[in-house]
C-alpha cells in the first residue's frame, strides 16, 4: 500500500526587499572600495610630494634673495675673491662666484691688471636632503661708484 504522495517540501517565500547579496555582488563593491582608496591615497601622496618641493623652491628663492641683498648693499671690492652672504639655513648651501669685465667684450677670470669696476657675482642656492630641488642661481652685476 502505498501511502499519500509526499509533497516536495517548499521554501517559504520571501517577501520584497528581503533577498540577500551574492558572493560576487560583494566581491565586486570590495575590489570597487579598494579602487577607489587606492586612488585616493596617490592623490594624497602626490599632494604631500608637491608640497615639500615647493616649500624647498621657496625656501631657495628666500635664501638667494637674502644673498643678493647682502651682496648689492655691500662696497665695491676692486679684484675681489669673494663676497660675505648671511648664512644659509639648513638644507641649503649657497656658492658665490666673481667674473671681472674685461673693458672689452666679456666677463671672466682672473681679475685684469687693472679692475675696470664692474663684476658678476653669480650666486647659487643649492637644497641638500632626500629630495632636492633644482638649483636656484641669480647673478649680480657690480659697479664701482664713481663718486668720490
Amino acid at each position: 500500500m502505498t501511502g499519500p504522495a509526499r509533497r516536495p517540501r517548499r521554501r517559504p517565500r520571501l517577501r520584497r526587499g528581503e533577498e540577500g547579496e551574492t558572493l560576487i555582488e560583494v566581491l565586486v563593491a570590495v575590489v570597487l572600495m579598494g579602487v577607489a582608496f587606492v586612488a585616493i591615497l596617490g592623490g594624497i601622496g602626490t599632494a604631500i610630494i608637491s608640497s615639500v618641493t615647493q616649500q624647498k623652491v621657496t625656501g631657495a628663492d628666500s635664501v638667494i634673495r637674502s644673498a643678493a641683498e647682502k651682496v648689492v648693499s655691500a662696497p665695491y671690492v676692486s679684484c675681489a675673491s669673494d663676497y660675505e652672504t648671511p648664512a644659509p639655513p639648513d638644507g641649503y648651501t649657497v656658492t658665490v662666484e666673481i667674473e671681472y669685465w674685461d673693458g672689452v667684450a666679456a666677463f671672466g677670470r682672473p681679475c685684469p691688471a687693472a679692475d675696470t669696476g664692474v663684476q658678476k657675482v653669480t650666486l647659487t642656492v643649492h637644497s641638500t636632503g632626500p629630495r632636492p630641488v633644482r638649483d636656484a642661481t641669480l647673478e649680480v652685476v657690480k659697479r664701482e661708484s664713481m663718486l668720490s
